[in-house]
């Protein structure tokens, strides 16, 4: 892929670090956000360009990257009025990074195809918006292989690895398993330094004493000083973290899987964004276990 022409729709916490990332690496980027504000970071950056509606990205652009909140925001950047769908054609390729339902990617990707012949690739990615910076993303990727072999040089420079699972819809269903895993340690790094302060131990020391043990991970690392400074400063929001939990529990109800541990770490988020603390970081899960909150 020699074209370093792309768009780029959702510059949220994680799609501005993304675009500031291509931007660095010689894309030319075209920018769209439905909230025109979230622009303003990138109007310093000379070869980015910010446009007033989704369908100035399609027009002007075969690649185009999306990283949005949530399914239904992915519908309307398509689909909706001046969405993408009003320019694509039969070479334009919709990389979506988004996290969103795996039934209802797959009928975008559909829709899209049969009315424009376009390409979908759904690509989730796991990481933050630190590592979106840095190039060091994991992403699930799932669709077209010859597609996905064709803007792999992209997968590459935001990614430490991806890999392709196969048809469309595949790669949400395995960020769905990475969420299972990370969301739920949210709850029980939580609990452990509530535990550790309940009995007066130094719990800033628990990462380095137990990295060699069983218990060592990314996430004792990077979430458990987090939590236990109280530091809730979002890279990514509760309310985020809540809406994947409803995507797992719907997912796992179409195959009638049990999924006890995330029913109830969605239980311990729905408390949590209902108390209005969405605009936190997950991290904040912790007031939960502090009496002294009255949530």
């Amino acid at each position: 892929m020699n074209n370093l022409n792309l768009g780029f729709i959702g510059v949220g916490l994680m799609g501005l670090s993304l675009v500031k990332r291509l931007s660095y690496l010689g894309y030319k980027i075209d920018a769209y956000d439905k909230n025109l504000k979230k622009l303003e970071p990138l109007k310093k950056i000379s070869n980015v360009r910010l446009n007033q509606k989704a369908s100035e990205v399609s027009k002007n652009n075969y690649m185009i990257i999306l990283c949005v909140d949530k399914t239904e925001s992915v519908k309307e950047v398509v689909f909706g009025k001046d969405g993408l769908v009003k320019y694509a054609n039969n070479n334009t390729i919709i990389l979506d990074l988004s996290t969103t339902l795996a039934d209802e990617t797959i009928n975008f990707a559909n829709q899209l195809n049969k009315k424009t012949r376009a390409s979908w690739i759904d690509a989730p990615v796991s990481g933050g918006p630190d590592k979106a910076l840095e190039g060091d993303l994991a992403i699930m990727v799932g669709g077209d292989e010859k597609v996905v072999e064709y803007i792999k040089p992209i997968l590459e420079q935001i990614s430490s690895k991806f890999t392709y699972f196969g048809e469309t819809g595949s790669g949400q269903i395995v960020k769905m398993i990475n969420q299972i895993i990370v969301l739920n340690n949210y709850a029980i790094l939580a609990e452990a330094a509530s535990f550790a302060q309940a009995w007066n131990i130094d719990a800033n020391k628990i990462p380095e004493a137990l990295s060699d043990g069983h218990a060592g991970s990314n996430l004792l690392n990077d979430l458990f000083p987090r939590i236990v400074n109280r530091d809730f400063a979002p890279k990514g929001y509760a309310s985020q973290i809540l809406k994947d939990l409803q995507m797992v529990s719907k997912l796992a109800n179409v195959k009638n899987t049990p999924t006890p541990m995330s029913s109830l770490t969605k239980q311990l988020f729905t408390i949590l964004v209902n108390s209005s603390q969405e605009k936190l970081d997950g991290t904040s899960i912790v007031k939960l276990f502090d009496l002294k909150e009255n949530i």
